[in-house]
């Protein structure tokens, strides 16, 4: 059987991920394995509740099904999703490896963050002549970041230079954050001869500020990074920086994993050393390499705002698929349609979305989806397979995609997000292949706008559902449980004239307890009640299906129907007071309980009104109630 792995990874950091994937997706194919990428955006500073909504996709895949565990471990650490990892892992004692960052238990192939960083700063010093420094840091806790410093601290202190807390900038390895860190930062100081940061990331966005302010890097200002991601490299400067050889990396790491898996031992903490790379924005030529990816991007500048307003087009289109839509298959017609209008250059031709058992539940029974953990089955709102739509159906969650891969394929690679409103789970989602879905966080705009949808579709299926249960409620009768006279407006007189309209006969009944009167001033109007309630469960119980009972005022009801029956209604009649009789028995009633009723037979070609109709029907009950009367006397 095919070697399944299950990776976990955080989206923010997209470009290491791509970069890393492809040594993963490079060893996978080698050795014919497949890989389920389980994907969160948790970060730092989002609430608690969408925090909990990412995070809870570590939920999905039971560990123990798959044959070992890699982690991506230097971009888990928003939200405490590798402590969360290590703790299952090590439990249920699987195999696993984690790239980038050291953790007890566990084999990790990470970079020396000292040996690059070291080397940077000894170049800055020593090239450059270097002498002032403020070193941007990510978060203090971070491990990473702490080498990283401490390469800066003892390179510099070995050339008898400064560095101190003052001269530290918390950047929280956000490109964002560092540009407000720098305007309060540079209120109080002069500007450094160089900003060192701890990513590449932080880097771009101290160089955007000071390119903002006027400034020339590196000739005013010396700006280095750590990582050497894409982006950096076609930043104009150029980002001098430290490689890492992710790609590397992340073969290594997958390919100790299998070796894992095969029954070799642990190595514990396996360090590679990280190197400098050297380019304009501390004051170095660039490669023709370097350089042609510059002019790359700088031509891009026509075709990107094109390319995202084209793939805004696209969002605004899965907006509009579930838009109206009242019932879930409503809503897979509508992204049928809309994944057929074209080829799905985002999504690819394999993929689907699934939904959560309890959302779905919660559509309908107006309970909260759950939050933590997911139901024992999905339901597939969509799936697509090679290009073909595939039917709503529900799978078993633990088989994560409804779509098994040809045993032809080799190396798959499952991108699997979680779908959420807040912490509320609604399901999750599923790429196949599609490495792509992480450039520019594609994937989390595009569960975004979908979660959007599915919550507005519920809330129009939950307010749907109320409607229709305050329209049920406005034409039933509370006491009875029949209709009552809007009821006959709504339901019974439309009834009629459909029976009409078909040319057959109708039959019109109306019953009248005997007595009643009686029955509410000797008794009391609880036991009056009764008597009403229990003249409607005899109705209920006795008409034909199809047929309508209705509380036409007080102790007055009316029966409609397709007449279905040879006689003139007299069976149905005897029954009825038969069963009217049999309820007051069962519960020994002090008095004597029984109804008086009177029908007649509506033809269709008869020009008669329904007003008309009534006043024939209930003439007979009052006949028949007269001669009840007449009988009572006379057993007095």
């Amino acid at each position: 059987m095919k070697r399944k792995i299950a990776a976990f990874g955080n989206g923010w950091s997209d470009e290491y991920l791509k970069i890393a994937l492809a040594g993963i997706k490079k060893c996978a194919v080698e050795n014919d394995v497949d890989v389920y990428f389980f994907i969160d955006y948790s970060s730092y500073d989002r609430n608690d509740e969408n925090v909990q909504g990412e995070v809870n996709i570590l939920n999905l895949p039971k560990l123990e099904d798959y044959d070992g565990v890699l982690l991506m471990g230097n971009t888990l650490n928003n939200a405490g999703e590798l402590d969360i990892l290590r703790d299952r892992i090590v439990k249920l004692d699987i195999p696993a490896v984690c790239l980038e960052y050291a953790i007890d238990g566990i084999d990790c192939i990470c970079t020396d963050n000292y040996s690059g960083m070291r080397e940077l700063c000894e170049h800055l010093i020593t090239e450059h002549q270097v002498k002032n420094v403020v070193f941007v840091s990510g978060t203090e806790d971070h491990y990473e970041n702490q080498e990283r410093l401490r390469a800066v601290r003892e390179c510099l202190a070995d050339h008898k230079l400064p560095l101190s807390n003052d001269n530290i900038m918390y950047g929280e390895w956000s490109y964002y954050t560092v540009q407000f860190k720098i305007v309060e930062w540079l209120k109080t100081h002069e500007l450094p001869d160089a900003f060192i940061c701890a990513n590449d990331v932080m880097a771009m966005g101290v160089m955007t500020y000071l390119i903002r302010q006027g400034y020339d890097i590196p000739k005013d200002c010396i700006v280095t990074g750590f990582d050497n991601i894409g982006s950096g490299r076609t930043f104009v400067p150029s980002l001098t920086t430290v490689d890492r050889r992710w790609t590397e990396r992340s073969y290594d790491g997958f390919k100790h994993l299998l070796d894992l898996i095969d029954g070799k031992p642990k190595q514990g903490i396996v360090n590679c050393p990280s190197h400098l790379m050297n380019r304009e924005s501390c004051g170095c030529p660039v490669s023709e390499d370097v350089r042609k990816e510059q002019m790359n991007t700088i031509n891009q500048v026509y075709t990107v705002p094109i390319e995202r307003t084209l793939f805004d087009w696209h969002l605004t289109g899965l907006d509009e698929a579930t838009t109206g839509r009242l019932n879930l298959e409503e809503i897979h017609d509508g992204l049928k349609s809309f994944f057929s209008g074209g080829p799905t250059s985002y999504e690819g031709d394999t993929f689907c979305i699934c939904l959560d058992e309890s959302f779905v539940d919660s559509i309908y029974d107006s309970t909260e989806p759950r939050c933590l953990g997911y139901s024992e089955q999905m339901h597939v709102l969509y799936a697509k397979r090679d290009g073909e739509h595939l039917p709503y159906q529900k799978i078993k969650t633990s088989y994560i995609f409804p779509v098994f891969a040809d045993p032809e394929e080799k190396g798959n690679i499952y991108f699997i997000g979680p779908l959420h409103s807040l912490s509320s789970c609604i399901g999750y989602a599923v790429f196949k292949n599609r490495v792509e879905i992480l450039d520019t966080y594609f994937f989390y705009s595009w569960m975004r706008h979908l979660r959007t949808g599915l919550m507005r579709c519920r809330q129009n299926i939950v307010m749907d559902t109320m409607n229709r249960k305050l329209n049920e409620i406005s034409i039933m009768d509370e006491l009875s449980g029949l209709l009552n006279r809007k009821g006959l407006e709504k339901r019974g007189i439309p009834l009629l004239e459909q029976i009409k309209k078909e040319e057959k006969y109708a039959m019109m009944m109306v019953v009248d307890i005997n007595r009643m009167k009686m029955i509410n001033d000797r008794y009391g109007h609880l036991q009056g009640d009764l008597a009403i309630r229990l003249v409607a469960k005899a109705i209920k119980e006795t008409i034909p299906e199809g047929w309508y009972g209705i509380r036409y005022g007080g102790d007055e009801f009316v029966i409609i129907g397709e007449k279905v029956f040879v006689d003139d209604g007299s069976i149905l009649k005897r029954q009825l007071c038969t069963a009217v009789e049999h309820e007051a028995q069962v519960l020994m009633l002090p008095y004597k309980l029984s109804v008086s009723v009177g029908s007649v037979q509506m033809d269709p070609k008869d020009s008669i009104t329904l007003d008309e109709y009534f006043r024939m029907a209930d003439d007979a009950m009052y006949e028949m109630k007269k001669r009840v009367h007449e009988e009572r006397k006379s057993e007095e």
